[in-house]
C-alpha cells in the first residue's frame, strides 16, 4: 500500500480507496472517519468527528451535524440500502491511513504497543484521535488491525501476558456514561469490563478493532425488499471483527421472516456479545435477492436483554 495518502482533492483523481478507520481532512477543516466497506464512485462513506473545533464522540451527535450542515452529502448507496453521508473526493485535502501514517505514530509508548501486536503476527496501526491529530490528554488509544487467523486469540494473549489490562468496573462505567446510547448502563459496563477489545495499556484506555471487509460482501445489497419491523432475536453466533456479523434466531417478529436473521454492525458495543443474548430491535429488515434477512443494528433502536449466565465472549461462540 502506498505510503502517501494525499491522493484526493481538486488537483487530481482518486487512485486509492480509504479503508475503515482512516481519517480525512476536508477543505472546510473538518475531520471525518471513514466507515464501512461499501463506497460509491467519486466518494467514500464517512462520519464527522471534528467540526468547527468540536469533537463529536456520539454517533447521534455526528448524525445531527450531518443533517444540519452536510445534508448535501447524503446519497443512497445500493449496497447499504439507505442514504448515508458520502464525502465527495473533491472536498478532501488529505486522508491519513492507519496502515501508513498510523504505523509511525511518533509516540514512543504507542510505537511500543504496536510492536507488541506485531510480535504476535498482527498488522496493526494507530487510528482515531491520535491518527487524526485531535487527541487530548487522556484520549483513548485506537488500534486497528487487519484480520488474521486466530486474531482474537492473539489479542487475548496480550492480557494474559500483562501487556494489556481489563478496565475495572468504575472505568467501564465512566466509558458507558460518555458514549452509551439506549443501553442499560450497568449491564453495558459489566460487559465492557470483561472484553478483550477494550482495555488499558499503561493506564491508558485502548480500543481495538479487527477489520475484515471481505466477509460482509455477500450480505450487502442491492436488496429485493426493505420493510420496517420490530423483532426480538437471540444471538446464536457472535463476532469480534469490524464490521461484525451476528447470526440470530428470530423469537418474535412483527413481519413475516425466516427463522434466522443476520445482524450487521460497525459499532464495537455489539461485538463480543455473549451467545444467548436477547435483543429487542426496531429497524429496517432487508431481504436479499438470493434469500435471507439482514438487519443493520447501527440504524436501529436496540434494547439489550442480556443472559443471566455467561458474560464474556469467546471465539468458540461463533467465528467465521
Amino acid at each position: 500500500m502506498p505510503e502517501s495518502r494525499r491522493l484526493y482533492g481538486k488537483s487530481g483523481p482518486a487512485v486509492l480507496q480509504p479503508v475503515e478507520g482512516d481519517v480525512a481532512r476536508l477543505v472546510d477543516g473538518s475531520l471525518w472517519v471513514v466507515k464501512g466497506c461499501a463506497h460509491p464512485p467519486g466518494g467514500f462513506v464517512a462520519v464527522p468527528r471534528v467540526v468547527d473545533g468540536k469533537k463529536l464522540k456520539r454517533l447521534a451527535d455526528a448524525v445531527e451535524v450531518v443533517k444540519r450542515y452536510y445534508l448535501h452529502y447524503a446519497r443512497r448507496v445500493p449496497e447499504i440500502g439507505r442514504e448515508v453521508p458520502v464525502v465527495p473526493l473533491e472536498d478532501v485535502l488529505e486522508v491519513r491511513g492507519w496502515l501508513s501514517e498510523g504505523r509511525r505514530p511518533g509516540d514512543p509508548a504507542l510505537e511500543e504497543l504496536l510492536r507488541a501486536f506485531e510480535a504476535l503476527g498482527l498488522e496493526c496501526g494507530i487510528a482515531g484521535s491520535h491518527l487524526g491529530g485531535y487527541s487530548e490528554i487522556g484520549s483513548d488509544i485506537d488500534v486497528h488491525c487487519l484480520d488474521r487467523p486466530d486474531a482474537y486469540g492473539r489479542i487475548s494473549s496480550l492480557y494474559s501476558s500483562g501487556v494489556l489490562e481489563h478496565l475495572d468496573p468504575n472505568e467501564a462505567l465512566l466509558e458507558v456514561v460518555s458514549v452509551s446510547e439506549s443501553l442499560d448502563p450497568e449491564r453495558h459496563a459489566e460487559l465492557i469490563a470483561k472484553r478483550h477489545l477494550q482495555g488499558k495499556y499503561r493506564g491508558r484506555r485502548v480500543t481495538i478493532r479487527v477489520v475484515n471487509c471481505e466477509r460482509i460482501r455477500e450480505l450487502l445489497g442491492p436488496y429485493a425488499d426493505l420493510r420496517s419491523a420490530e423483532l426480538v432475536v437471540r444471538v446464536v453466533e457472535s463476532d469480534y471483527r469490524t464490521p461484525s456479523i451476528l447470526e440470530a434466531d428470530v423469537v418474535r417478529s412483527s413481519v413475516s421472516t425466516g427463522q434466522r436473521v443476520y445482524l450487521l454492525t460497525h459499532r464495537l458495543r455489539f461485538a463480543e456479545l455473549p451467545v444467548g443474548t436477547l435483543l429487542q430491535i426496531r429497524g429496517t429488515l432487508a431481504t436479499r435477492a438470493c434469500g435471507g434477512s439482514v438487519l443493520n443494528l447501527d440504524e436501529s433502536d436496540v434494547v439489550w436483554i442480556l443472559p443471566a449466565g455467561r458474560w464474556s465472549w469467546s471465539p468458540e461462540d461463533g467465528s467465521r
